[in-house]
């Protein structure tokens, strides 16, 4: 049986201008296009929103504060001229925190970004960190905000809010008081 999923994309957003892009959640679709649309349609309708990344999660180097302690990071190796590729790093603080970006890297591999990125990021309190090809990431343009910002004009209503049970209640006593005269 063939695998009929479409590939998982990573949704990063950002709140307000300024913030680091964090972790939102994740998507399936068949490229970046739809994935944005999909990531737009399921992470931006309440909270505010004025960027999201999406990055397919198969691209994501991940490691735990415990794979490091496992295996420590290799020296870093002498920066040499060559292919180089830029790359996003994350980082996990905390149990209930979230992913959120902390910088980029320059590096030959993924492997060697995430050396980089410990040696240059503070790791002391990191429990997962991420690293990924800026290239890879799709990205929300500046016409999307206005997009984005119609959620902030809606009215969400909680549940709790609509009183239907205690109407009901009042309609059926109504109606028990009416034939019972």
């Amino acid at each position: 049986m063939t695998d009929t999923q479409w590939p998982r994309w990573v949704v990063l957003h950002q709140e307000t201008e300024g913030d680091p892009h964090r972790y939102a959640g994740s998507v399936h679709a068949p490229d970046a296009e739809i994935a944005l649309q999909n990531a737009r349609d399921v992470f931006v309708r309440r909270p505010r929103c004025v960027s999201l990344w999406v990055v397919q999660a198969d691209r994501i180097l991940a490691r735990t504060a415990e794979e490091f302690a496992l295996t420590p990071p290799l020296p870093l190796p002498q920066r040499e001229e060559g292919k180089k590729e830029s790359y996003y790093v994350f980082q996990k603080v905390g149990q209930k925190g979230v992913h959120q970006h902390v910088g980029e890297v320059e590096a030959a591999s993924a492997e060697e970004a995430m050396q980089w990125a410990w040696d240059s990021f503070n790791h002391k309190n990191a429990l997962v960190w991420w690293v990924f090809p800026i290239g890879e990431v799709a990205k929300s343009g500046p016409e999307d905000v206005e997009v984005y910002r119609i959620a902030e004009t809606k009215r969400f209503r909680d549940q709790g809010e609509y009183h239907t049970v205690a109407t009901l209640r009042k309609l059926r006593e109504r109606k028990e008081r009416n034939n019972a005269r």
